[in-house]
């Protein structure tokens, strides 16, 4: 069987991987328009302030992929597929290249917002950061325009940890996020209150709820404009506004296309033997842009490839991590639960701000359901091994390190997985609210 794999990002390398793990004979091709083999998306940042170079973010050399018989198509741009005769076609060589089974893993383009004066100066001082020729491009402007002053459109978790690198080159550094708060989509207020801070401590100006309206500048950038009135000086402009599944090729071929590339729980797009993983796929009217679920479709992708139609895709529990030095950082699932999402939840968290800490774990039905960690890794583990599976309650409180705190002389409690903060962080003078006793008079409760 012969299997052609489009893109050689984590989705299209894991499932490379995952159907030799399977199959010895399968003959393997990956196809890729980049000049590298699988590297990490996620260090990209740490290239443009040289703590990085191309063979640190390698994460597969050519011998690995000699080793699993799996071959590689660099710098090849794959321009048509027809489905009917199954064959791939590319501008740059006139030659149709057959295959039994097609996995399309094309990835994403980044989102650039609609603010005026963008497209223009691209290339001119505003850019994007997506791959390995992006960082050197933006590493080699800054250091040909002696940039001094720069700006990352986007406060989620690409636009700040580029911020972090961006200031470690020395550049005055500033954040501006169309949202109330950092990572929206990863936070409740509290935690994005604390983040911030710690963001902000690091020597970079955070500007929340702000919406650029203008790119200054004709031949080169030279600031910012917002909609509420403030203007920034500039000679670099970063966009990190998220990302949106690259559909281009699915369409002209015919395939059915929303947000992303439609899929079924099979990774099945409309047509036959053509599948597609990734950050391009739209599974359930979601899209998925995060490395958990590539990792998932790669699994399944291959059974299903293969003729194993036992594991069906269901979806991937959300999980981001923030990558700042000196920041640790964890969103798992439903981690603010709204009222759409129906009553029932149980909401535990610890707030240590004297460590700067806060951990909060969301239930229901006695279930995992969610978790943010800021300031502590320690319960990590506990919360991946036990998403949305049932978990006693004591255990919780151990990983979380809540606890009651009982008064002896009239027995009213305070827990800490209920309250706003941590008992050791109440003052001295604080007095129990139903006797008034001193705070001395508590006693922790170890279950």
């Amino acid at each position: 069987m012969k299997i052609i794999i489009i893109g050689n990002n984590v989705a299209g390398t894991f499932s490379a991987q995952n159907i030799r793990n399977k199959d010895e004979n399968a003959e393997i091709h990956i196809y890729s328009q980049e000049n590298y083999n699988y590297y990490t998306r996620i260090k990209l940042p740490e290239i443009i302030s040289e703590l990085k170079t191309i063979d640190d973010l390698i994460v597969f050399k050519d011998d690995w992929y000699v080793n699993n018989n799996i071959n590689t198509h660099l710098n090849s741009i794959i321009s048509a597929i027809n489905p009917d005769e199954k064959f791939i076609s590319s501008e740059e060589f006139n030659q149709k290249i057959s295959y039994d089974k097609l996995i399309l893993a094309v990835g994403s383009h980044p989102n650039i917002p609609p603010i005026d004066n963008t497209r223009e100066l691209l290339g001119k001082g505003v850019f994007t950061l997506r791959n390995i020729d992006d960082a050197y491009t933006i590493r080699n402007y800054i250091k040909e325009k002696n940039c001094e002053k720069a700006i990352i459109i986007g406060g989620g978790l690409l636009g700040l940890e580029l911020s972090k690198q961006i200031k470690n080159t020395g550049l005055d550094t500033r954040v501006i996020e169309f949202f109330p708060r950092l990572l929206p989509r990863q936070l409740d207020v509290d935690c994005a209150n604390m983040l911030k801070k710690d963001v902000e401590d690091m020597g970079i100006t955070v500007e929340l709820d702000a919406k650029t309206e203008t790119i200054l500048g004709n031949s080169y950038v030279e600031g910012v404009k917002l909609k509420n009135g403030n203007q920034y000086d500039a000679d670099l402009i970063l966009i990190q506004a998220g990302v949106r599944p690259n559909i281009e090729l699915a369409k002209v071929t015919g395939l059915d296309t929303d947000k992303g590339i439609v899929v079924n729980e099979y990774l099945e797009t409309s047509k036959k033997d053509i599948y597609a993983v990734g950050d391009c796929i739209q599974f359930n009217n979601q899209t998925w842009g995060i490395i958990p679920a590539c990792m998932d479709q790669s699994q399944i992708v291959a059974s299903s490839l293969l003729g194993d139609k036992e594991k069906k895709y269901k979806g991937t529990t959300p999980k981001n991590t923030l990558k700042i030095v000196g920041i640790d950082l964890t969103s798992i699932g439903v981690y603010d639960p709204s009222e759409e999402l129906g009553g029932g939840w149980e909401i535990m968290r610890k707030i240590d701000k004297t460590n700067n800490c806060y951990q909060k774990i969301v239930l229901k039905d006695n279930k995992l359901k969610g978790a943010i960690l800021f300031g502590e890794k320690d319960a990590v583990s506990f919360i991946n091994k036990n998403i949305e599976s049932e978990v006693d309650l004591k255990e919780v409180r151990k990983a979380i390190d809540a606890y009651i705190y009982k008064c002896e002389n009239c027995g009213a409690e305070y827990d800490e997985a209920k309250k706003d903060i941590a008992f050791e962080d109440l003052p001295d003078s604080w007095e129990c609210p139903k006797c008034g006793s001193s705070k001395k008079n508590f006693e922790k409760i170890e279950e």
